[in-house]
């Protein structure tokens, strides 16, 4: 009965123009991650620093959003070692190279060899025996790899470190996505999000201390695109993204969520100047297509799990 609930309620016309236009603005905002990351590298922020304060203001701040919101609480504590284990092993290292990767290769570049991630799943996922395997996937697959191959060529010489550091990025985050995807079915995203970036807060503040990585830059304008990092790119997308998601479901969300990549690339181009050339913009586009395509495959294989009354269900 719940679920038939659940069901009808992402089926209103209101309820899934509402949902859709909160994943997208959600998706808009994780778009800029990248763009205040470098204008924050631009006056004077590094790495390590800003990495820090965007996870720790942003798991205090949605700290605070669940314990109003009455929904902080501890779940069992395997669940909460696996959940600090994916903040700061996981979401640690992903966002180590990837903010790293900004520093020696373009905006667009890095934005779309990340985005490859999602055919990368579904690929691993296939490899792992998660599920069955299709020509789909494997052209999936091969669309997002022909896709780096375009996107990289004309700045691999001049940018090598900064493309392996995004795909190394992409590549730590088909794994997070894997093992979060397995093992946390019974916790909520908002929650699950709370204790990783707990866990990630802890890596950075603990091996940035001890190694003396931190060098704390003074200037308002550094503060000013961390804070927009830590409150526009994870604060208020993930919260857009839960509450979108708990309207249209994964299936659309994981579709409508490609406008991050489109974002990213659009806002360099008009904010950096970063002009991509035909062979890369082909290659954008494959990846893209990959990754649609992944989202799109996804929703028929999780259609044909479902009972026969659930399929041909009509929604109000």
């Amino acid at each position: 009965m719940g679920r038939r609930r659940l069901e009808i309620s992402r089926g209103g016309p209101a309820e899934e123009f509402l949902g859709s236009a909160l994943i997208l603005v959600s998706a808009v905002a994780f778009g800029f991650l990248p763009i205040f990351a470098r204008l924050a590298y631009s006056v004077g922020a590094g790495v390590w620093e800003l990495l820090f304060v965007r996870f720790a203001m942003a798991f205090a701040l949605l700290g605070v959003a669940l314990a109003v919101k009455g929904r902080l609480h501890i779940p069992d504590r395997r669940c909460v070692a696996i959940l600090l284990l994916l903040g700061g092993v996981g979401y640690f290292l992903q966002s180590t190279l990837y903010f790293s990767a900004l520093i020696y290769a373009p905006v667009s570049v890095v934005s779309l060899i990340l985005y490859t991630y999602p055919a990368l799943v579904t690929a691993a996922s296939f490899l792992l025996g998660l599920e069955r395997p299709s020509g789909t996937v494997l052209l999936n697959l091969a669309a997002a790899m022909c896709g780096i191959v375009l996107v990289a060529d004309p700045v691999f010489e001049g940018a090598s470190t900064g493309v392996l550091l995004a795909l190394g990025a992409a590549l730590v985050y088909t794994c997070y996505i894997i093992v979060s995807s397995r093992v946390l079915k019974e916790v909520s995203g908002e929650l699950a999000t709370f204790f990783v970036l707990g866990g990630a807060t802890a890596s950075f503040g603990m091996l940035g201390a001890v190694g003396g990585f931190f060098a704390f830059w003074c200037g308002l304008s550094a503060w000013l695109w961390a804070t927009a990092i830590s409150l526009v790119s994870t604060v208020l997308a993930l919260t857009l993204f839960f509450k979108g998601l708990s309207l249209v479901g994964p299936s659309k969300a994981s579709i409508l969520s490609t406008a991050e990549v489109a974002t990213s690339v659009i806002a360099a181009t008009i904010i950096f100047e970063e002009g991509l050339s035909p062979t890369q913009v082909g290659g954008g586009v494959l990846i893209i297509a990959a990754a649609i395509s992944s989202a799109v495959s996804g929703i028929r294989r999780r259609r044909e799990k479902l009972p026969r009354q659930f399929k041909n269900k009509k929604h109000a």
